[in-house]
Formats: structure tokens, sequence, C-alpha cells
């Protein structure tokens, strides 16, 4: 299938006079060859397409290379176009790709500077709540548990100091 999808996307089925690609992603590659209603084989001319009918549909992915694909195209009567218009149609594709690979291109960098700035917030994020969380362990220590023990064990120093100085004073 990268074959046929090469000859119609890269502009090799374009190379052909009258023809024009329809690229549907996920349908089948089928050719649909029309005529004019005045019988004119190449469905050119003065009509316009509202004058068109269909002839003949033909499944392209019976065809396995790109010289079969060719053969076809001259065998239903289609003709080159001239090496000057078939030079423009290749650049017009290698243009194509080469703008949709430079959009690839920026949107992948879109994205890493996205992650990259997500990744910054969190690590803020994180840092924010372990000074947060070091404060509050900080705070507490200080207030509740060191200054409830500094004053029992002061008191009680005091009172022992009292009933030793007591005990001097009986004898």
């Amino acid at each position: 299938m990268p074959i046929l999808k090469s000859f119609l996307k890269d502009g090799e089925a374009e190379s052909y006079q009258n023809v024009v690609v329809t690229f549907v992603p996920g349908r089948k590659a089928v050719m649909t060859i029309y005529e004019s209603d005045d019988g004119d084989e190449e469905a050119s001319g003065g009509g316009g397409e509202e004058s068109w009918v269909e002839r003949e549909q033909i499944v392209l992915s019976d065809y396995k290379t790109k010289e079969e694909m060719h053969a076809l195209m001259v065998e239903k009567g289609f003709q080159l176009k001239s090496p000057e218009e078939i030079e423009a149609i290749q650049n017009h594709y290698k243009d194509e790709a080469e703008a949709k690979r430079i959009k690839a291109e920026e949107r992948r960098e879109e994205i890493r500077i996205q992650k990259d700035e997500m990744k910054r917030q969190r690590e803020e994020e994180r840092m924010r709540e372990e000074e947060e969380a070091a404060a509050v362990d900080e705070g507490g220590d200080d207030s509740s548990s060191s200054d409830d023990d500094d004053d029992s064990s002061s008191s009680d120093d005091s009172e022992d100091d009292e009933a030793d100085s007591g005990a001097k004073d009986e004898l």
C-alpha cells in the first residue's frame, strides 16, 4: 500500500493530463474515469465538470508497482503532461511535504516547551509544599512540647531546692 499511497500523494498520478486526485484517508483507492456528455473521452473542454458522466471505476490496490499504475494510466488513454508541468507538480508536493515537516517540528517544540513548563510548575509546587511543611514543623516544636518540659523541670527544681534548704535549717 505505501507504493500506491506514494503514487497518489506524491503527484505521480497527477502527472497525467486531466487527472485530479482526491485522497480520502481510510477509504479504498478507486480511480473513477469520467467522460463528458458529448462523448469526449478525456472529459475536458467546454462543458465543465457538471457535464461529466462516470465511465469506469478501477480499484487501484489491485496494482502492486508504480510501473503497473503508470501502464494503467497509459492504457486508459491518459497522456503525460509536459516535463515542465511534471516538474512543477513535483516541486509543489516537495514544498507541501517540507511545510508539513516544519509544522510538525514546530508542534513538537511547542509540546516540549509545555512539558518543561509543567515540570517547572510541579517542581515549584513541590518546593513550596516542603517549605510550608518545614515551617509548620519548626513552629509546632518550639511552642508546645519544649516549653512545657522546661516549665515542669524548672518548677520541680525549685521545689527540690526548697526541700534541701529546709533540711539544712533543721540540722
